[in-house]
């Protein structure tokens, strides 16, 4: 059985640690010995061992942290890893130089989730071009052309797109008792952005969006869910637009596919960096209407007028103008909706994701045999 060690520096619940352990477990499942190195005490490594993994502690305190390095690839070592799979940035780091120390030198992956811009430095340079490198897994395509424009070989880099547990994500009648609690009114369309609150998420141009929408005449109500969306930041921006009272703001909700529920539209506002929302994805697979920014995977997965709506990023009059047609005619964006659940049944599930992940592995090893 071939061995592989999954690397995070994240101590925080994401739609990235998401995808790490539906990837670790769908693995497990085919046969695949992995296990996960992570800060303990933080929520992936407490999620972890739920998932009946024994997470190795693995806590970085910055990029190149030699010590961690040193003691990672003793790990390496000891337990004769075949596939190293860094899951995140200082994970990518830390776990690079453990490919210098390491007697052992197992194939090394790299996942890349965004779409920022690659920095032009030494120490980028070495971290994006080593040959210690295998592969990146870039988990959209803008994200792949990013990496190729910065130096990285075409034949290294791979496109694997995050998935969609596509049986928790389906259509689902709205859910009554969380409706209630969110004091929703029936009959008032509900427009909603799952994202945590950051100044690259786009919370402020969807509250401007949403302002002039008020100040045309059409009444919605708008939430808010993500980390620290309950925020008194959040709030002053929203009362700023004039829909204070209006507004639902959330935070974090774990309970992803009953928030979804409510929601006649799903909004993304990112500015930057934005690689394949999962919040889009899911709201498709759960055929809920999406209006995204045209930026980085959103243009993968929202193909506009098919499946969903796209805008200018920043573009808060043509977000609003978008979002009054929409909840004006409901039967033509469920249609999209509709078209963007089959959509995500053929691209974007996470049984792709772990069969294409599994078939890239069996490659590295072969090669390495």
């Amino acid at each position: 059985m071939r061995k592989v060690l999954f690397l995070t520096e994240s101590r925080g619940w994401s739609g990235g640690a998401r995808q790490l352990l539906h990837l670790g477990s769908g693995l497990r499942r085919l046969g695949w010995d992995i296990a996960l190195a992570c800060p303990p005490g933080g929520d992936i490594f407490d999620r972890a061992k739920a998932d009946g993994f024994s997470p190795v502690p693995f806590e970085p305190r910055q990029d190149y942290d030699v010590f961690c390095a040193r003691r990672l690839a003793k790990t390496i070592d000891e337990r004769g890893i075949d596939i190293v799979h860094a899951h995140h940035p200082r994970a990518h780091a830390v776990g690079l130089i453990a490919m210098y120390l390491a007697s052992r030198k197992p194939a090394f992956v790299v996942t890349r989730r965004v779409s920022f811009p690659i920095k032009r430095n030494p120490f980028s340079k070495f971290k994006y071009t080593s040959s210690r490198i295998t592969r990146f897994i870039a988990v959209a395509e803008s994200i792949r052309q990013i990496l190729i424009d910065s130096g990285v070989r075409p034949g290294r880099v791979v496109t694997i797109p995050s998935g969609v547990d596509l049986e928790k994500f389906r259509p689902a009648p709205r859910d009554g008792s969380l409706a209630q609690s969110l004091r929703l009114e029936p009959g008032v369309p509900v427009i909603g952005l799952v994202a945590n609150f950051g100044p690259w998420k786009g919370q402020d141009v969807f509250c401007r969006a949403a302002g002039l929408l008020k100040r045309r005449g059409r009444r919605a109500i708008y939430v808010f869910a993500g980390r620290d969306t309950d925020g008194a930041a959040l709030k002053e921006m929203a009362a700023k637009e004039g829909i204070g009272a209006d507004a639902r703001f959330v935070g974090f909700f774990a309970e992803v596919p009953r928030l979804l529920s409510l929601l006649d539209v799903s909004v993304n506002a990112s500015t930057e960096g934005e690689g394949l929302s999962g919040a889009l994805r899911e709201s498709l697979a759960m055929e809920i209407p999406v209006v995204a920014s045209d930026i980085g995977g959103n243009r993968e997965l929202v193909q506009d007028g098919k499946t969903g709506r796209l805008f200018l990023v920043g573009d808060a009059d043509t977000l609003s103008r978008i979002l009054d047609e929409t909840i004006a005619n409901p039967s033509a964006a469920k249609e999209l909706a509709r078209a963007g659940r089959a959509e995500v049944e053929k691209r974007f599930s996470v049984d792709h994701m772990i069969s294409a992940t599994a078939d890239l592995y069996k490659t590295l090893v072969e090669k390495k045999s």
